[in-house]
């Protein structure tokens, strides 16, 4: 892999997801822009070195470096609360998680695009190819998360909690007084793994009424 230039896994990533859901963000609120340049560099070089630094990091304790869907979601979800690209326009009132919650859709959906993936080579459908079967998968399946009415004990919304959650990984360290960032790329990995099977009937259920 040439380390000055993305992959064509991560460049597949930002084009067909992460690039995606800034546009509708930002073409559905107003009040939001990517910015373009963070510290000397631009933004999407900035989190493609971020997301690299994930990578890297996941890659320790494995036997290939090669990573699988979830902690690649896990990797660019991180990359994306840490590098925080989503800016509110002067005078807005900005949301304090719109970054959390781009980060997490993003993640869902580099989920869902390998989901697709997978049904596309289970039915003998050459890569990139336009079909009408994935082509209506794209438009018409949404990731989705477990429901209030699921919860065990809790009161608040399962995505709620993520968005918190996420949105406490930049916490000040009194210390050092600076912020601190901690994400547990294993630990949201396994998050999005297990959203993954939930989704999976939901998934079925779409590709049955495409067909």
């Amino acid at each position: 892999m040439n380390v000055n230039q993305p992959s064509e896994t991560y460049k597949r990533l930002h084009c067909d997801v992460i690039e995606a859901f800034i546009e509708q963000i930002c073409s559905r609120h107003e009040e939001y822009f990517m910015r373009h340049i963070t510290g000397s560099e631009k933004t999407a070089i900035v989190m493609w070195k971020k997301f690299e630094e994930y990578r890297k990091k996941s890659s320790l304790n494995m036997s290939s470096n090669r990573l699988d869907r979830h902690k690649l979601a896990s990797c660019i979800c991180g990359t994306i609360i840490e590098v925080r690209p989503l800016e509110g326009k002067k005078g807005a009132v900005s949301k304090e998680t719109a970054n959390e919650i781009l980060a997490l859709y993003t993640g869902l959906n580099v989920v869902k695009l390998y989901m697709i993936d997978d049904l596309a080579k289970k039915l003998g459908i050459p890569e990139e190819e336009d079909n009408e079967i994935t082509n209506y998968m794209y438009k018409n399946f949404e990731m989705k998360l477990p429901s209030l009415k699921e919860n065990i004990c809790d009161v608040q919304k399962y995505e709620k909690n993520l968005l918190n959650a996420l949105y406490w990984s930049h916490s000040k360290c009194t210390t050092l007084n600076r912020e601190c960032f901690r994400y547990d790329v294993w630990a949201y990995a396994k998050i999005f793994y297990h959203l993954e099977l939930y989704n999976r009937k939901y998934f079925e259920e779409s590709y049955q009424k495409c067909i």
